[in-house]
């Protein structure tokens, strides 16, 4: 799932005219911390609903913000001792067992908790990039 700006573009040509590339480099990364700890915050919480022992929730984490084929991206995920990643994937997606379906409580925790802050998240990320204005 991914966050589309609109208007953006001028802000970002703006910061560049204004500062030069490696400082709108910094500022973006920046940005994108904030918006990713909202967003990070969310899920925690969302995740607080259906916790037992806590694990997934303290072994959620966010990327430094990298650029990847031009676009600068902050990945969301699960790293940790106990490796909840495999069970975050059934959890969102459910599964089958002896052909029946199964839907956790859990399920498509994720995509809600994603949607519902996208907004506070681009708000942040365009408030974090219009201060240096």
């Amino acid at each position: 799932m991914s966050v589309e700006f609109k208007g953006m573009d001028g802000i970002l040509k703006e910061l560049e005219n204004k500062c030069g590339p490696r400082k709108l480099n910094q500022v973006t990364t920046n940005a994108l911390k904030k918006g990713s700890e909202v967003v990070k915050e969310d899920m925690v919480q969302a995740f607080g609903a259906f916790a037992d022992t806590g694990a997934s929730q303290n072994e959620i984490i966010v990327s430094v913000p990298r650029t990847i084929q031009g676009v600068k991206q902050v990945r969301l995920g699960w790293n940790g001792p106990k490796a909840r990643w495999r069970m975050i994937h059934l959890n969102e997606n459910g599964y089958t067992k002896t052909g029946r379906r199964i839907t956790p409580r859990g399920f498509g925790t994720i995509r809600k908790t994603v949607d519902s802050s996208s907004k506070k998240f681009s708000n942040i990320v365009q408030n974090e990039l219009e201060r240096l204005l």
